[in-house]
């Protein structure tokens, strides 16, 4: 299914490619006579900015977080995909995709086993002005070593992982990273 995500993806940003070079460019400034006449003028340099970016990376993540009763280390790994769609202008919006892949952690205190599964698709937009690094936090599921048979308990929602993806104005992506541990309030 991940794979055909990509593919998708790829294919997406191929197309939007190809229609974009398509698209009359124009050097300069081109003046019109009329208002109804005038239509607007784009530079190589704002076409090539228009331009979707993607990137996708698995990362190794390790570390502990607080908890609801314990505190968890966790070790296993994390895909993300970043897909940003900048503005002609600069700026834009940049989606984040997360999710965990054989994450296991245990408890501080029960020595129990946790298993961390999820995966979650964050919308934020970057700024025009320079580089923005954006930190967002994916909700996954916890479930619990301690369960009843056959249980009727829902997981606990946590946010132990923060990925930080600095993009450039163009929406040109850097290295992604991503940490485990419960930030400072």
């Amino acid at each position: 299914m991940r794979r055909n995500v990509l593919r998708l993806a790829g294919n997406v940003c191929l197309l939007t490619a190809a229609l974009g070079l398509t698209v009359p460019v124009t050097a300069g400034t081109a003046t019109a006579t009329t208002a109804t006449t005038a239509e607007p003028t784009r530079t190589v340099r704002a076409a090539a900015a228009a331009l979707p970016q993607f990137k996708s990376v698995r990362l190794p993540i390790s570390g502990t977080f607080t908890g609801p009763s314990e505190s968890i280390s966790v070790t296993g790994t994390i895909d993300v995909s970043v897909i940003t769609l900048p503005t002609a202008a600069g700026g834009g919006t940049a989606q984040i995709i997360s999710s965990l892949d054989d994450t296991t952690g245990t408890g501080a205190t029960s020595h129990g086993k946790y298993y961390l599964v999820g995966a979650q698709r964050i919308n934020a937009p970057f700024s025009a002005a320079g580089t923005t690094t954006l930190n967002v936090r994916p909700t996954f599921l916890l479930i619990s070593p301690v369960v009843p048979p056959n249980p009727v308990v829902p997981p606990n929602p946590i946010r132990p992982i923060t990925v930080s993806v600095p993009i450039s104005s163009t929406g040109v992506i850097g290295t992604i990273t991503a940490t485990v541990g419960t930030p400072a309030p």
